[in-house]
């Protein structure tokens, strides 16, 4: 006969399910566990796992421009190895999301987060096989590629590998797919079922406000690591303002893997169910015999209006928002010409302590007034539409592009590069100077320089040119880098991306809230598995590929070498910015006219905030008064 046992509010529950809500692995459960099972120290987990996990995703944003440079490969590349992550979604979402309910939820997230922290470790594998770009004192590219000075052999067996470090980056960002999915479809609805419902919207506030702590802390991690040599011992001979730098872009993943490990693995000892709210019991249906309900769950989920429409403008709005913003760092580097140093700061650091702000905001007015759905609606719609207009005003806000001259080698067929025709110049190693007329010329060899001369703050000048115009043999007729461009526009864009990024995550915590009360009770776990399926097949898949082949057209200097396209040098300035603006612009529109729809129809939604539906829209007349 099974043993029975009582919780409080006289909730009779039997032996086997008060074990699963107490602390602890397997039959070890000691009593000075048992005062952490509560929500609130499970959410203290859960934000450090998701800070972590967050990191993790906008460190790779940090260092991207570097890995390309380092492993010449092109934006589009870039795009194949973002969308890896993505993959595991599609492969176990919906499987994880329904299935998810009948295990130990906490130790699956505990087991995807170590999988996470494996893929850490794979993603630190091609520096650890193929050390520095410059392995030796002998190899320093202190050279200065002058006229009849060049170094014109390559190296061509590089590039089997850049094929391997691109295919373990892959499969690194593949498992942290896995590590992601868990935490969100999993870790979510578990926190959700243990909180009461009034209480939901501040628990997930708090939850995704932490959170984006993580991307902040990515971007300054990559802003930190970038700011040393790929091999810290090692001085390569110019400095990090030097489009060759390789910052020490590997640096971010041993320390991100050490940490993961260390806060996760605690979240294994928390219950399967906490008995802070009534005892609800779980479904009877087996595991074997739960195929035809799946199929049944999820037909229902498709006739879901609101699910379907909600889901696709999350889909259309992260087409804008992320491709956007995961290409912003090189953005910057190009338009304001910032390091990858400086433009990983700006763009994440900065911004994302707004976007902290605003999650929190969102979070906690949503706990205190109680909106009713069509209000709530109604001002994530406004949110996206104003979103919209930012990212038009930053159409506008732009630098003015960088003057090449028609003798650089990499752009150039032979004929039209009269003037050092005889110099014996590379293409291969980019090396910009200006010269006196605010010209920018591929190297010091393509600009028929013959000698230099070392300057202030360890720039150098070049003389004897015979591409430059109007050259007195005793003055300096190029400096080494790209030319200073007057452009005053870089804050009024930084602070207009900042306030937007505020206002669009006080609507953050309202996005989640729709998708779980828009469906039954026990398919909100699988409602967030088809929504990140989704997700991963018409937006997180297609965006880094489709900003990635739209980047490249803007590109008028590439790395070319053994007969391989590389990396892009230098970007069109007017054309990134027109092409970057007007796809995210648009969009933005079409997920404007999905979240109309479900404006419309989110009158539906009942049982918002639980049982008392007077209260809240009390608090809304007194919020409006």
């Amino acid at each position: 006969m099974e043993n029975f046992s009582f919780l409080p509010n006289n909730v009779f529950v039997s032996s086997n399910d008060y074990r699963e809500t107490r602390c602890g692995l397997g039959n070890c459960q000691p009593m000075c566990l048992q005062r952490f099972a509560q929500p609130k120290f499970f959410l203290l987990f859960f934000c450090l796992i998701g800070i972590l996990q967050g990191a993790y995703f906008t460190y790779f944003i940090g260092i991207l421009s570097t890995l390309e440079k380092r492993y010449s490969f092109d934006s589009w590349i870039t795009g194949v190895i973002l969308i890896a992550d993505n993959l595991s979604p599609v492969i176990f979402g919906l499987f994880i999301g329904y299935y998810g309910k009948y295990v130990h939820r906490p130790k699956l997230v505990t087991f995807g987060m170590m999988i996470t922290v494996f893929s850490c470790f794979l993603s630190c594998l091609p520096y650890m096989l193929f050390g520095s770009e410059f392995k030796s004192t002998s190899n320093f590219s202190k050279i200065i590629d002058l006229c009849n000075q060049s170094e014109t052999s390559i190296e061509c067996g590089k590039l089997s590998q850049n094929l391997i470090a691109i295919i373990i980056l892959f499969i690194a960002n593949f498992l942290n797919g896995f590590g992601s999915m868990a935490y969100y479809t999993i870790g979510t609805p578990y926190l959700d079922d243990n909180v009461k419902k009034k209480n939901s919207p501040l628990y997930l506030g708090a939850m995704f406000a932490l959170r984006i702590v993580g991307p902040t802390l990515g971007f300054m991690m990559s802003s930190f690591c970038l700011k040393y040599y790929e091999n810290p011992f090692i001085d390569p001979g110019y400095d990090r303002n030097d489009p060759k730098w390789i910052g020490a872009w590997w640096m971010g993943f041993v320390i991100l893997g050490f940490a993961i490990f260390f806060v996760s693995f605690p979240v294994a000892f928390f219950p399967k169910q906490m008995h802070n709210n009534e005892y609800v019991s779980e479904d009877d249906t087996t595991v074997e015999n739960s195929i035809s309900d799946l199929t049944l769950s999820i037909k229902k989920l498709i006739k879901n209006p609101i699910l379907m429409f909600h889901t696709l403008s999350i889909v259309f709005q992260i087409n804008g928002l992320f491709g956007y913003f995961v290409y912003m760092p090189k953005y910057m580097e190009s338009q304001y010409q910032k390091s990858a140093s400086s433009a990983s700061l700006f763009s994440g650091t900065v911004t994302m302590i707004a976007m902290v702000i605003g999650v929190f905001l969102g979070g906690y007015c949503i706990h205190k007034i109680k909106p009713r759905p069509r209000f709530l609606m109604g001002y994530m719609l406004f949110i996206e539409i104003f979103a919209g207009g930012v990212l038009l005003s930053a159409f506008f806000m732009g630098c003015e592009s960088t003057k090449i001259s028609q003798n650089n080698s990499a752009l150039y067929s032979p004929e039209l590069q009269v003037c050092s025709q005889s110099c014996n110049c590379s293409s291969h190693n980019f090396q910009p100077i200006c010269d006196i007329n605010g010209i920018v010329h591929f190297s010091p060899c393509s600009a028929g320089c013959h000698n230099y001369s070392v300057m202030e703050s360890n720039k150098k000048g070049f003389h004897h040119c015979s591409c430059v115009s109007s050259e007195n043999a005793l003055n300096i007729s190029a400096t080494s880098g790209f030319c200073s461009k007057e452009c005053d526009m870089f804050l009024p864009y930084l602070g207009i991306v900042t306030l937007a990024k505020m206002f669009s995550a006080t609507a953050r915590v309202g996005n989640v809230l729709v998708t779980l009360r828009c469906v039954d009770e026990k398919d909100k776990t699988l409602a967030l598995g088809a929504v990140e399926f989704m997700i991963s097949i018409f937006a997180t898949i297609p965006y880094p590929l489709l900003y990635g082949h739209v980047i490249n057209k803007a590109c008028v200097l590439w790395d070319e070498s053994c007969e391989h396209h590389g990396n892009c040098w230098l970007y069109d300035n007017a054309l990134f910015r027109q092409y970057l603006h007007s796809l995210s612009l648009g969009f933005i529109f079409l997920s404007v006219c999905c979240d109309f729809v479900v404006f419309i129809m989110s009158s539906k939604i009942s049982n918002f905030y639980g049982t008392n539906v007077k209260t809240a829209e009390n608090n809304l007349q007194e919020a409006t008064l």
